[in-house]
């Protein structure tokens, strides 16, 4: 077996080393290099700033009395070493500094000798065989438990967004509904959570694959002044929440503090808030019902076909910008029947249709398998085909809610002035309008 020596060595003699053509960077079993633009500079802010980096291997041997060496782990640092001493990059975002936007040969000259007399650590070793090679590099990473984005994150892009992603995430509320395991927590998933509802708060609802660690960057170095609107918006929903789900409708006992449902929830809230909407001193026992037919109703295997798809879609690429904006299509309309004094547009209109005739096919609740309702005007019994009846709501409701919502006949309807007639969607596609 080998006899590892730990020696260090400075930025210099990587530099001379690779120019010498006797460093050898990526041997057949190492992984392609996969860092981002964003680690490669926080790496060179690690060094311009002197901090430590974890220890690189070599298996050093020597050919016609050089010393060559090949990268058993670290090839990746050394790669974004070389490349910004080449000037294949510079100090963008989210380097803040006063070096920002250069690049190597851009520095002054004591800045580049301080870079290039860094000293990196090395274990190395000579004359090792692939077959040592490669049991060094599986025992160095076979044992190492991998970063996630959001720990990834931490590292690579410092500033206002990602402090203010962490001191949300620690807010009393989401311990109070559960929404955080304490994995989630030890991992930063819920600093990356509360991230995805800032970033949607921005600029819409994003894909969590493609889009959040452009925020990020971009919000590094956050506006006070629209900071501040956000952090209020952010409070205003949470003192939303508080409201709706008071001490006789607990949120952590509904699938509501589940994270697909709750982004959707927040992010719909959030739209209301946004333009100084609340349903303080509003009668909310309709909606509260609304969220518990919902509660009941929503799940993969549920007969009201609007609602299986919605739980579909809180599992099946549940953070895809697609099914998210689906979802938001879906429960707005049943928010707005108590933030809005008015009855819901074409496309609530849709949403209370599809509901109403897949949860009148058995009971609202669950209870009745046939139920029987009678038309308001006329008394007589409607069951079965709704589909020459129409939705209305009493004239001096306050609130459009499915909990107080009732089928009349089409018939009936000419001549009427107690009722809010929520006339049937007039496109043939009942498909919900993304957002």
């Amino acid at each position: 077996m080998a006899h590892w020596n730990s020696s260090p060595h400075p930025i210099s003699d990587i530099r001379d080393w690779s120019k010498a053509r006797r460093l050898e960077l990526r041997p057949d079993f190492q992984r392609r290099a996969v860092w981002s633009a964003p680690a490669r500079i926080m790496l060179m802010d690690t060094i311009l700033r002197g901090v430590p980096m974890p220890k690189i291997f070599l298996s050093n041997t020597i050919r016609d009395g050089n010393t060559y060496r090949i990268v058993i782990d670290g090839q990746q640092r050394i790669t974004a070493i070389l490349d910004f001493l080449r000037d294949k990059f510079s100090l963008d975002k989210p380097y803040t500094g006063d070096k920002e936007g250069k690049r190597f040969s851009e520095l002054d000259q004591e800045t580049q000798d301080h870079f290039l007399s860094y000293q990196i650590d090395f274990n190395e070793a000579y004359n090792t065989s692939d077959e040592e090679n490669r049991e060094v590099y599986s025992r160095v990473n076979k044992y190492t438990f991998p970063l996630t984005k959001q720990e990834l994150r931490r590292a690579d892009f410092p500033g206002d967004f990602l402090d203010v992603s962490e001191e949300l995430a620690i807010n009393e509320y989401f311990n109070t509904i559960g929404i955080f395991t304490p994995v989630n927590r030890r991992r930063y998933a819920d600093v990356e959570y509360v991230s995805e509802l800032l970033a949607a708060m921005i600029d819409g609802i994003q894909d969590k694959k493609v889009t959040l660690d452009s925020f990020y960057i971009e919000y590094a170095k956050w506006d006070k002044r629209y900071k501040k609107e956000i952090l209020g918006r952010f409070s205003g929903v949470l003192r939303e929440l508080n409201l709706i789900f008071d001490n006789s409708f607990d949120i952590s006992k509904t699938r509501f503090r589940q994270k697909a449902d709750f982004y959707t929830l927040f992010l719909v809230i959030d739209e209301f808030v946004s333009e100084e909407r609340t349903i303080e001193q509003k009668e909310i026992k309709f909606l509260q019902e609304d969220l518990r037919i919902l509660q009941e109703n929503i799940r993969p295997e549920s007969d009201v076909e609007i609602c299986s798809e919605y739980a579909i879609k809180c599992v099946s690429q549940a953070n895809s910008a697609s099914s998210r904006r689906w979802r938001h299509s879906f429960l707005k309309p049943i928010l707005a029947g108590t933030y809005l004094p008015r009855k819901p547009d074409n496309d609530g209109a849709k949403v209370f249709y599809r509901l109403m005739e897949g949860l009148s096919i058995g009971d609202r609740y669950g209870y009745c398998p046939e139920p029987v309702f009678n038309c308001q005007v006329c008394d007589q019994e409607i069951s079965g085909d709704f589909a020459d009846c129409v939705l209305v709501w009493d004239r001096a409701a306050t609130v459009n809610q499915i909990a107080n919502v009732e089928w009349i006949h089409c018939s009936c309807v000419e001549g009427q002035s107690d009722w809010v007639v929520l006339e049937r969607p007039n496109s043939n596609d009942d498909q919900l309008t993304l957002l």
